[in-house]
């Protein structure tokens, strides 16, 4: 199941996959230094256009399982107040057919990671600048959409070197210009 290793790539743990009749439902959980951070996940059977009434189905589920992030699989089209009011409950829209294969499994996709904010304030320590002065990367790239980025996140890429072994780079994740 693609979700699930997509999930599994954001280190969240999997119990169980529970299916109803038109959807899957996924509780993922993962560790983060002392929290438990929890998620809902919707994969829908079939591909359909998703409203904002679906999106608040799922916020319900969010808050009655104290979950901290939602995420709605299998949508051929997000009417622009389910992706107005998802943006704004942390809701994930995911299209139905997104990549079928492992972005970071090509041999030209660097590896791609969340860095962690006490390593993000080292680099800025070091090189003295600010966040916002760091490269940026598109919340829309497929590498920021996989890993699930946000706004104001910085990815580090590590990228092989012949000769200096690996190299850090670091972007900030930003909105695209409207």
């Amino acid at each position: 199941m693609k979700t699930r290793a997509l999930l599994n790539l954001r280190r969240y743990v999997v119990d169980e996959v529970l299916e109803y009749e038109n959807r899957y439902a996924l509780y993922p959980e993962k560790t983060d230094e002392e929290d438990v951070l929890k998620s809902v996940v919707w994969i829908f059977k079939e591909q359909k256009v998703i409203g904002v009434a679906i999106v608040r189905d799922i916020v319900k589920e969010m808050e009655e399982t104290n979950s901290i992030q939602g995420m709605l699989v299998g949508g051929t089209r997000y009417t622009p107040a389910a992706k107005k009011y998802a943006r704004i409950t942390r809701v994930e829209l995911v299209e139905g057919g997104y990549a079928s294969f492992d972005l970071f499994g090509h041999e030209l996709v660097p590896q791609h990671t969340i860095a962690e904010e006490s390593e993000v304030q080292l680099v800025l320590s070091h090189y003295g600048m600010e966040k916002r002065q760091l490269p940026r990367i598109l919340r829309d790239d497929p590498a920021a959409r996989v890993l699930g980025a946000k706004v104001e996140q910085v990815i580090r890429i590590e990228r092989a070197s012949p000769t200096a072994g690996s190299i850090y780079y670091y972007r900030l994740v930003v909105d695209a210009p409207s």
